[in-house]
């Protein structure tokens, strides 16, 4: 265990590399915010939103004209969640921008520091079956000040984390409360979803696509009837979610688990879990 007085608790960094991106301004991005495309650390390209606050160095990098040029972008990651999504979404809150050199390495590097919430969860990678994972999630606290104010905030966020069983770091992410520095890589990860609410989903969405089969339409409009269907199902059956890769732990408060007492602390959280929502006679 290292000395915790020795460590900044209030790492949180990123930087990221890839190719600078200007997607056709939707609903969803209206002001064609830029983003740069790049690999996970484990394979599976994606599109990183960048969010500029203030005056930066290098702010003249992010212009559409450089579209398909590789940057290199140094700040913080936001989690959000939309009110169409259930899952956090990262945009990268830019504080400098640069050229990229002959040595850098496309990805999202990440240097932060938190507590462990919870027990971890055990699964396998989605592109990779042969790597288990162990699943968490860590909770940071990070200062927010401003320039000429004395005004200091502090907002929690919960980073979704794996690291791989055979990491010689995964026992230090296995107890929750431990407090760690955690160095690693996002990645962007597509997971198929099963359960008696996306049977039920499923099941609306065929009740409202046979109600459709009645009406009469043009070929035009039945092929777009079909191709909304599969969208819709698609979306019942599958999520993206975004999550941090650990490839470097260092405990600085609390104990090492092995495998087998995480799974019995997962355990027995799900029997509280469920103790829990039985209707009280």
């Amino acid at each position: 265990m290292s000395d915790a007085s020795s460590i900044d608790t209030g790492i949180y960094h990123a930087t990221a590399i890839g190719i600078l991106d200007f997607p056709p301004a939707h609903r969803q991005n209206p002001s064609r915010r830029p983003q740069l495309r790049m690999t996970g650390p484990l394979g599976g390209d994606f599109r990183l939103p960048i969010r500029v606050m203030r005056e930066i160095s290098g702010h003249e990098l992010l212009d559409p004209a450089r579209h398909g040029t590789r940057l290199l972008v140094e700040g913080r990651l936001e989690w959000h969640t939309s009110p169409d999504q259930t899952l956090p979404v990262p945009t990268l809150i830019a504080d400098a921008v640069r050229p990229v050199t002959p040595n850098d390495e496309d990805g999202c590097d990440i240097r932060m520091c938190g507590e462990v919430t919870g027990p971890a969860r055990i699964g396998r990678h989605p592109l990779r079956s042969g790597i288990a994972l162990a699943h968490l999630t860590l909770r940071v606290q990070i200062p927010r000040t401003r320039t000429g104010s004395r005004t200091i905030l502090t907002e929690t966020v919960r980073v979704p984390v794996v690291i791989p069983l055979n990491h010689e770091g995964t026992p230090a992410l296995l107890r929750p409360g431990n407090r760690v520095v955690i160095e690693g890589m996002l990645e962007q990860a597509l997971l198929s979803r099963s359960g008696p609410e996306v049977e039920q989903k499923l099941a609306d969405l065929e009740a409202v696509s046979n109600q459709r089969a009645a009406w009469v339409m043009t070929p035009e409009e039945a092929r777009a009837v079909e191709r909304d269907h599969a969208r819709r199902r698609w979306q019942a059956t599958h999520t993206i979610i975004h999550r941090v890769v650990a490839g470097y732990v260092e405990l600085l408060k609390g104990a090492p688990a092995t495998i087998r007492e995480a799974r019995e602390l997962r355990r027995a959280a799900m029997q509280r879990r469920a103790q829990r929502q039985q209707p009280s006679s």
